[in-house]
């Protein structure tokens, strides 16, 4: 007896200095990691095309219209076949308010009958949609004994035609801690067996957050309310896992099932931008499953009220959000490598896949422009001239540049060549594209090819942007437009 004691203990201890140290390594990068929602209505050709060119990795079909009025299977497979068009996966959400006979037939014709015609299985599902909202905000007591009430039966219904499938949730619209600990562990758990099987009601916590205070920058304090609920998803995850012997394909996981900021006076701005690459960067760094910005396009995209999306409406071009949430499909795979910042104010991390190693930076500050030294390791501290921003790539690179106030570079060192991106609010302001400069030597920036690639790059996207939205037959006024982009890009720093 005591000696079964001392090895409980033992294994204990393990446990937590794994826990400790656990960041110290890199983790792997969930390959359906960036994520966004498409609304009730279908989106449009040019809604969908740049979507695609964005590179999002997981489209989830879901909201609280679904919970009112779930959308026929065949509505929901022409959906589905745009989502795997682009090269996303799709995550399809059942009502919560469905009998478990209806979810189940919703699973059968998707992962039975279309099999059978050769299509591909849906894996991923969700069940419910913010029931704390759509129950009128009860006592939060009483939140996941409702949960609970419904979860159970439609998981088991849908899970008894495809066992294999996973089913993420409960979809709170923030991450509702004591609901989640009742759920997951305590009196209302979905995190066990569904009794006589090997397979669980629940393979991940989904939870989503739009932070609600006024008068914050979504940057800074916008991100700290993310990164708290990260923090406490992860620990939870960690605990269920150990304490249910959750392993390998039945460990429970996590994710972002919506996220945005409150309203579309706050979605099209800069600083929401930021806080999307700050976002996925902590959700790299603490293994998220999935994290799915709302929405694809909605009201319009008129900058207020309920638009959400990613896409300006008034000339149909890429808002903050979605050029970090680019930058991040398109270059961060592989393994994330955590990062250090001599300056509070800025946010690194990377990622390392094979020979690539890409690197963000992002200058939350508003009126300083900061000179800085890279390094690509994190045992050098020595001293630098400047900021020191490192990633924990063990490589001996360095590199050195500066970055001006609202800024986002992005940095891909692979076989000693160097792709740089610069991304800030005079870009977003004037509705251009990051610029791209790249380097035969990773050491510096100032090179005479590389100047060279910044004018043919970014001149031509100036005078394409001018004449696509200026220029008339015989259109005096052009010559005077075509200047002012030039002047705005030269502001821009892009060249």
């Amino acid at each position: 007896m005591q000696k079964a004691t001392l090895f409980k203990k033992l294994i204990s201890l393990i446990l937590l200095v794994l826990s400790f140290t656990s960041d110290l390594y890199a983790q792997e990068i969930s390959p359906m990691l960036v994520g966004n929602n498409a609304w009730y209505t279908n989106p449009s050709d040019q809604v969908w095309q740049l979507t695609k060119d964005c590179g999002v990795k997981t489209i989830r079909i879901g909201g609280n219209a679904y919970n009112d009025n779930m959308p026929s299977n065949g509505t929901l497979s022409g959906w589905v076949d745009k989502i795997r068009e682009i090269g996303a996966v799709p995550i399809i959400q059942v009502s919560q308010k469905i009998s478990a006979s209806q979810a189940a037939g919703v699973v059968q014709y998707f992962n039975v009958t279309l099999v059978a015609q050769g299509k591909s299985p849906i894996k991923y599902w969700n069940i419910g949609n913010e029931p704390w909202l759509e129950a009128n905000e009860p006592p939060i007591a009483d939140v996941a004994p409702d949960v609970e009430s419904y979860f159970k039966p439609l998981s088991a219904a849908m899970k008894e035609v495809d066992p294999t499938i996973k089913i993420f949730g409960p979809d709170f619209s923030y991450y509702i801690e004591e609901a989640i600990n009742d759920l997951f562990g305590g009196a209302n758990d979905i995190a066990g067996k569904i009794p006589g099987k090997d397979y669980y009601y629940c393979d991940g916590i989904s939870w989503h957050r739009y932070p609600q205070d006024n008068d914050i920058n979504l940057a800074y304090e916008g991100l700290a309310g993310y990164e708290t609920s990260i923090k406490k998803c992860k620990a939870k995850v960690d605990q269920i896992n150990n304490d249910y012997n959750r392993t390998g394909e039945d460990a429970l996981e996590w994710s972002i099932g919506e996220f945005n900021a409150k309203d579309g006076s706050l979605v099209h701005t800069w600083e929401n931008g930021q806080m999307f690459g700050g976002v996925l960067g902590l959700c790299m760094k603490y293994e998220a499953k999935y994290a799915a910005t709302w929405s694809m396009f909605e009201n319009s995209g008129s900058r207020q009220g309920s638009d959400f999306s990613f896409i300006d409406g008034q000339n149909m071009v890429p808002r903050a959000s979605y050029r970090h949430l680019e930058f991040v499909a398109k270059h961060f795979t592989g393994e994330y490598l955590n990062g250090e910042s001599s300056n509070t104010n800025t946010i690194v991390f990377g990622a390392k896949d094979g020979n690539k190693i890409s690197m963000m930076i992002m200058n939350r500050e508003s009126g300083r422009k900061l000179n800085y030294t890279v390094r690509l390791n994190l045992e050098n501290k020595s001293q630098v001239n400047g900021e020191l921003f490192s990633i924990d790539a063990s490589s001996s690179e360095t590199y050195s540049a500066s970055i001006d106030p609202n800024t986002t570079h992005v940095l891909i060192f692979e076989n000693q060549q160097l792709i740089k991106y610069t991304y800030n609010s005079n870009h977003f302001d004037n509705e251009l594209a990051p610029s791209r400069v790249d380097f035969n030597n990773t050491s510096t920036d100032n090179s005479q090819t590389a100047f060279e690639i910044a004018i043919a790059t970014d001149y031509q996207n100036v005078i394409n942007k001018a004449q696509n939205t200026y220029m008339r037959p015989k259109d005096g006024a052009a010559n005077q437009k075509i200047h002012q982009w030039e002047t705005s890009a030269q502001a821009a720093g892009d060249f």
